[in-house]
């Protein structure tokens, strides 16, 4: 009788041993389970935010990116489109008025009245002729000034300085000299653009004038 006890309760004991080795099982199979699920949501939250295309911030523009050189600033030209070599080109200054050469505007334009909102615009600059060979400042006729930034192509007065123009500049040489350019000042906001070389030329370069 006592046999047949003892082998009851070693089988009570060993079936409640399985029963919590199962339920021991189960609850690591579950906690793995949710390991795995956990880790997989991770990895792709990071491969999507890895791979999500970045945004320019809201203040960032086109314009942000163009570089303005300015009254003082010297420019350097490996070549443009009409001067085939280098040189270099400094704007030294930047006057709004109604006179060239000490004679009133209305002596080189007819229909400028007094009261115009016209007027002549004297960029002063340097040319350096950096290259080998000799040019004259006329072969770079891509040069225009504008009352705002835009597109455009407004030339200067280039019959009033023909003599300037047509001077050789030689190897290791400078010219310095006035380009006049026809404003409106009622169409300017306070700054003017000098653009060498027209847009869309590898080449082209921006003056802001004030």
């Amino acid at each position: 009788m006592k046999k047949i006890l003892i082998i009851l309760l070693t089988g009570i004991v060993l079936a409640a041993c399985n029963s919590d080795d199962n339920v021991s099982q189960q609850q690591s199979t579950e906690s793995i389970s949710e390991e795995e699920i956990n880790q997989s949501e991770q990895t792709s939250t990071e491969n999507k935010e890895a791979n999500a295309t970045p945004k320019k911030p809201d203040n960032e523009s086109e314009n942000d990116e163009k570089e303005y050189y300015y009254v003082g600033d010297t420019a350097y030209f490996e070549e443009s489109i009409m001067i085939n070599q280098p040189y270099a080109l400094t704007v030294n200054d930047f006057t709004i008025t109604r006179e060239f050469k000490g004679e009133p505007m209305e002596e080189y334009l007819i229909g400028f009245e007094e009261d115009s909102a016209f007027y002549l615009a004297i960029v002063n600059v340097t040319v350096t002729n950096n290259g080998s060979e000799t040019f004259k400042f006329e072969e770079n006729s891509n040069i225009s000034l504008l009352e705002s930034e835009r597109e455009g192509f407004n030339y200067m007065l280039d019959g009033e300085i023909s003599e300037e123009l047509t001077t050789d500049i030689k190897p290791s040489e400078s010219l310095t000299l006035d380009l006049p350019f026809i404003v409106n000042v009622d169409d300017s906001q306070g700054a003017y653009y000098m653009y060498i070389d027209p847009a869309g030329s590898v080449f082209q370069k921006i003056y802001k004038l004030e």
